[in-house]
């Protein structure tokens, strides 16, 4: 059982090692909650059946009620790896391991009404564990076009999600994925791994822009050896690997990083770049070869202050003079795509010209755009 027993900002584990477990306000139970929303004995989870993976949660006639996965519960129901449980408004999560830490602190009291149940913990790692242990996604690719011609220069590939109980929009499976350490890494190569086979399917010269979720770069060796082992499977595909300008490791880390893709024939991308604190150093003294424009910068520039499409406009030059060739992202209309083209960014990406699509790849854009 895990939750946020500590505090808001460090999720604990608590083993549950004898059954029944009972739940509650009294200092006499298993998991004693000191909430005046959890009833005295508020609870209890049993393995009626002897079998510690057919679990059963009863609720004991409490005050507030017990909740699984936000569906009010009357009486019993069996309970699985990955539910999340109110006890009144205090909320857990249950997780199968092997072996699991106990906890010595609690939660402090909660005021909050039953009306508002917490979602810190967010449902669906049990679904989402089947979706990477079965691989059920679909890879996506959007153009990015070439400023000058309007041909297709590159693809960005995309992952979509195709389990049946879960979105299918890949930022709520990272939600998921990111309250389990490692489930957001995986969820990030099981979307790679299907784009680019998809990729070396087509027939193109196009390049194809591949992703990574922030924690991949904590240990980029690691990645290295993922790049190796794409690279020889797929020697002959053009990639160009993006990284969050915001989540790049140290200085040195991205120098020797690039070094190892120089080396495997990837291209860099440092992609969001403006969403935050721009890392001009890296730029720099590490310049990818491209540069791409985070959406809050260029979205709707055609009706920016004179002063902010300056100020990108500089920052185009001075990745030009660095050997960097930027991308506009997020266009969505014609005046944007005027503007951005008088800015000088060498490639242009966003809705106006296509939406991520999963049958297969553009080759062309409508000329009457």
């Amino acid at each position: 059982m895990e939750g946020f027993f500590s505090g808001r900002t460090l999720v604990s584990r608590l083993a549950i090692n004898r059954f029944p477990f009972q739940i509650g306000r009294d200092e006499n139970v298993d998991f004693s909650v000191p909430s005046d929303r959890v009833s005295r004995i508020h609870a209890e989870i049993d393995d009626q059946s002897g079998d510690i993976n057919s679990l059963v949660l009863r609720d004991l006639n409490s005050t507030n009620g017990t909740y699984i996965n936000h569906k009010k519960l009357t009486g019993e129901t069996p309970v699985q790896h990955g539910d999340v449980i109110h006890f009144g408004n205090f909320e857990v999560r249950l997780i199968r391991e092997s072996a699991e830490e106990t906890r010595d602190s609690f939660l402090d009291k909660t005021t909050a009404g039953i009306d508002r149940l917490s979602i810190q913990l967010p449902t669906g790692v049990r679904e989402l564990q089947e979706l990477l242990n079965d691989k059920t996604v679909v890879p996506a690719f959007q153009p990015i076009v070439c400023s000058n011609t309007e041909s297709i220069h590159a693809y960005e590939v995309l992952g979509r999600g195709t389990h049946s109980s879960l979105d299918k929009n890949p930022v709520p499976l990272f939600r998921i994925a990111e309250s389990i350490e490692g489930l957001a890494n995986a969820l990030s190569v099981v979307f790679r791994d299907a784009g680019i086979a998809r990729a070396a399917t087509f027939e193109t010269s196009a390049k194809f822009f591949i992703n990574l979720h922030p924690d991949e770069l904590k240990d980029t060796q690691a990645l290295v050896i993922q790049m190796e082992e794409i690279r020889q499977r797929y020697p002959d595909l053009a990639l160009v690997l993006e990284i969050h300008e915001q989540s790049a490791p140290d200085l040195d880390s991205i120098i020797s990083l690039k070094q190892e893709l120089d080396r495997l024939g990837i291209e860099l991308a440092y992609d969001d770049f403006g969403s935050g604190q721009a890392r001009l150093l890296e730029l720099v003294e590490a310049p990818a070869q491209y540069l791409k424009f985070d959406v809050a910068m260029v979205q709707n520039i055609h009706s920016a202050p004179e002063a902010r499409r300056d100020m990108i406009q500089m920052l185009v030059e001075l990745a030009r003079k660095m050997g960097m060739q930027t991308i506009a992202e997020g266009i969505e209309n014609i005046e944007d795509v005027q503007v951005c083209k008088a800015l000088g960014f060498d490639y242009i990406q966003g809705f106006y010209y296509a939406p991520p699509t999963e049958d297969g790849i553009q080759t062309d854009i409508d000329s009457n755009q």
